[in-house]
């Protein structure tokens, strides 16, 4: 059954990798940025880097995951996602002319039971939904960044 997706999306800021990090470091406070991301519980720690996440895809359906720091490198977040998808992401920030380019990198399986019984059928379809999400993530970033 087709079940696993591995997603990978990039743009460019105008702005410095440092407030890029900043903000993506920040994993509780996604929800105030990203639409359609609603975060559930938080670690206590301010500017924590684990959470539990339910995300609204454009369709209506939502997911819901835990994502949690696995490793940090200079440019590199990388988390491990459990619930609705189980797998991993990875935020890569890096300076590129006089910005950053922001680049997502996400392999998951479907563990939602509705998801897991579509993906065969519907895989494009939500691999569409997945893309419309994170176009959100990129102008929810400018926004926060104050870039538009």
């Amino acid at each position: 059954m087709r079940t696993r997706y591995r997603f990978d999306h990039a743009w460019h800021l105008d702005t410095g990798a440092d407030a890029v990090l900043a903000l993506l470091e920040d994993v509780p406070g996604y929800g105030r940025w990203w639409p359609g991301v609603r975060v559930l519980d938080a670690a206590p720690a301010a500017r924590a880097r684990a959470a539990d996440l339910e995300v609204r895809a454009p369709a209506g359906y939502r997911i819901r995951i835990s994502i949690a720091e696995e490793a940090r490198a200079d440019d590199e977040l990388r988390a491990s996602i459990r619930g609705d998808l189980d797998g991993w992401s990875a935020w890569r920030v890096r300076p590129e002319g006089v910005g950053t380019r922001v680049a997502f990198a996400q392999e998951v399986d479907a563990r939602k039971p509705l998801l897991r019984l579509a993906s065969p059928v519907l895989h494009r379809v939500l691999a569409a939904q997945h893309a419309t999400v994170m176009r959100r993530a990129e102008q929810g970033m400018r926004a926060a960044l104050e870039l538009d």
